[in-house]
């Protein structure tokens, strides 16, 4: 019984870090962009002007499981947010969201993943 409750965690971690990265892969090419000059000036003009809270795009609506996994990682604590960051949207530049050492991203990192499965 007891293995069978730590394979289903193992599914659980797995499916999460699956998951996990598809959402990097999208913020990722977001922070990106579509690449200069992948539209004209003129094509803009033909859509009319919505004013953005965010000062995000014109009709940038994230997919639901983008947003769904938005809200589960802004739940987490300061330090979590930044280790889930840097391994997924940032590819592991762990050293580029100010961590001290690799070892204390991993730290983070663990317990982010540890708190989203739950």
């Amino acid at each position: 019984m007891q293995h069978d409750a730590q394979h289903e965690s193992i599914m659980n971690i797995k499916q999460l870090r699956s998951e996990l990265k598809a959402w990097g892969r999208y913020w990722a090419k977001q922070e990106l962009g579509q690449g200069y000059g992948s539209r004209s000036a003129c094509d803009y003009l033909s859509e009319p002007f919505i004013a953005s809270s965010c000062g995000g795009s014109r009709d940038h609506i994230p997919p639901d499981h983008i947003n769904r996994y938005d809200m589960k990682v802004w739940c987490l604590a300061h330090d979590c947010r930044r280790a889930i960051r840097a391994q997924y949207i940032c590819e592991g530049e762990w050293r580029l969201l100010g961590f001290d050492s690799k070892k204390t991203f991993l730290f983070w990192l663990r317990r982010a993943e540890m708190n989203l499965v739950n």
